[in-house]
């Protein structure tokens, strides 16, 4: 009890956006009411909404103002694919849960809120790494753009006909592929960090919480519906879409463990902690 009233003490904004997520999951899913076709839809919902909280923690608890040992190209990977799906989602009924909280659009209006927030870090960090002169030098956008293809193409080839519009569908797919590559360029960057904002550990745990989530989902109705995917022809779209859940959480697990590793080796909440506080007041 102890521990947990110095968490919130310590980190009392924090503590408000895991307490607000919190009550918001337990009272949605009181008053949930799913659909025979879509029993596990909640789930899908629970993973963007813990992704949502992922960057809101990102946004609100980055205790240095320029985000060391943060990809820029990461979160860039994050808000196209968020984009992609959100314009696809938005207006039609294809991959959108199918029970009462449709009637609010929460899937969509939680994705919405990660494109905002992704929009205000990217804004921020880019505008203060300019100014500060601090660069993330491994970094290229030729590994954003090669992502970004190798996306399309399996898109292309694993495409399904969920909103039977084939530009709607290659665009859901290519954000779920996106998705899943995102943090490749985080976990490259982690392999040769120097510096590190331990505070961004909530991100990074909730995060991988999300891609479980979106896996667990999509391994779940590949396993209760094996046999209608195959008989429909969806092969592609069926080793598809689990592969993108496999890829997301292994890169999620791969980067919430080099975090863990780089902070723990920079001195846990201690010496590096301050010493980044520092630098940024002094910047």
């Amino acid at each position: 009890m102890q521990a947990v009233t110095g968490f919130v003490q310590s980190r009392p904004r924090t503590s408000a956006l895991y307490g607000l997520f919190i009550i918001g999951t337990i009272c949605i899913y009181r008053s949930l009411q799913a659909q025979e076709t879509g029993k596990y839809d909640y789930v899908l919902t629970l993973s963007a909404g813990l992704q949502a909280l992922a960057f809101a923690l990102l946004v609100c608890d980055t205790r240095s103002q320029v985000a060391e040992g943060i990809s820029e190209k990461a979160l860039w990977a994050f808000f196209i694919a968020h984009v992609s799906r959100l314009s696809t989602t938005i207006w039609g009924e294809g991959y959108v849960p199918e029970d009462n909280t449709g009637d609010i659009y929460l899937y969509q209006l939680l994705e919405l809120a990660g494109v905002v927030l992704l929009a205000g870090k990217l804004l921020n960090m880019t505008t203060l790494r300019t100014i500060h002169d601090v660069g993330q030098g491994m970094e290229r956008w030729t590994m954003l753009i090669g992502m970004c293809l190798s996306s399309i193409v399996l898109a292309y080839i694993t495409k399904s006909t969920g909103h039977n519009d084939f530009f709607a569908d290659l665009l859901w797919m290519f954000s779920v592929w996106l998705e899943a590559f995102a943090l490749l360029p985080q976990v490259q960057l982690l392999w040769k960090a120097s510096q590190l904002d331990e505070s961004a550990v909530h991100f990074a745990g909730v995060t991988l919480a999300s891609a479980l989530a979106f896996g667990a989902f999509w391994i779940k109705n590949a396993m209760d519906h094996y046999n209608n995917f195959m008989q429909e022809g969806y092969h592609s779209f069926l080793y598809g879409i689990v592969s993108c859940a496999i890829i997301r959480v292994g890169l999620c697990s791969c980067y919430f463990y080099l975090f863990t590793r780089h902070a723990n080796s920079f001195g846990w909440g201690k010496k590096g902690e301050y010493e980044l506080c520092a630098n940024d007041e002094e910047l």
